[in-house]
């Protein structure tokens, strides 16, 4: 009778386990889901909202495209899960006069992300070669790659060269930004950025 009776009683105390945990699946889990399809069906929609160029649903993912670090070994994308991205294609290996512009651009707009820094990283790819690395300052910051030719080109997708796209944590390419030509455009065209990915952040809670 008392093994019964301690038999229901940890029956019970496992039912009641599982409803706790089904309770805070549901209260932290779900919200977080709602908040991401929410943003993805037509929040960046709102042309008052965003500064750059929203891509076209399906948007272009991380998977599609391949690139290579410094010794040629092929990126995967469970190294690059968690984080936002801010990425560029400099038109060329050695990284003229433009790409160092775009490169201290995005280096300082980076930095203006205050407590949001660490939850975004960049990655520069370039065409077939890495003539970069030994300028890099925060390496934890600022990721090299390299194409085989055309980084900008995938599986069934094709980004353009010269540009700066923003990616959220799922490897969804989802904006595209000009490249800035001098200084000055630089300094206006930060806090667009900031505000774009910021404000991508806030609304799918990631």
């Amino acid at each position: 009778m008392s093994d019964n009776s301690s038999s229901t009683e940890q029956q019970r105390i496992r039912s009641q386990n599982r409803r706790v945990v089904s309770g805070l699946i549901f209260l932290f889990v779900v919200p977080v889901i709602l908040a991401y399809v929410a943003f993805y069906q037509g929040w960046f929609t709102q042309p008052t909202r965003n500064h750059g160029t929203l891509l076209e649903s399906p948007y272009p993912r991380f998977e599609q495209f391949s690139w290579f670090n410094a010794e040629g070994e092929p990126l995967h994308f469970r190294d690059f899960e968690t984080q936002w991205w801010w990425l560029y294609f400099p038109a060329s290996n050695e990284c003229d006069e433009v790409c160092e512009l775009n490169m201290e651009f995005l280096a300082r707009t980076h930095q203006g992300m205050g407590k949001r820094v660490e939850k975004l990283t960049r990655l520069a790819i370039f065409p077939s070669e890495i003539l970069y690395a030994e300028r890099i300052e925060k390496f934890e910051q600022l990721q090299l790659a390299k194409g085989n030719g055309q980084p900008h080109i995938g599986d069934k997708v094709k980004l353009k060269p010269g540009k700066i796209y923003a990616m959220d944590v799922h490897g969804n390419i989802f904006m595209q930004y000009e490249a800035v030509k001098t200084q000055d455009e630089a300094r206006m065209r930060a806090k667009d950025l900031r505000d774009d990915i910021v404000r991508a952040m806030r609304n799918t809670g990631l």
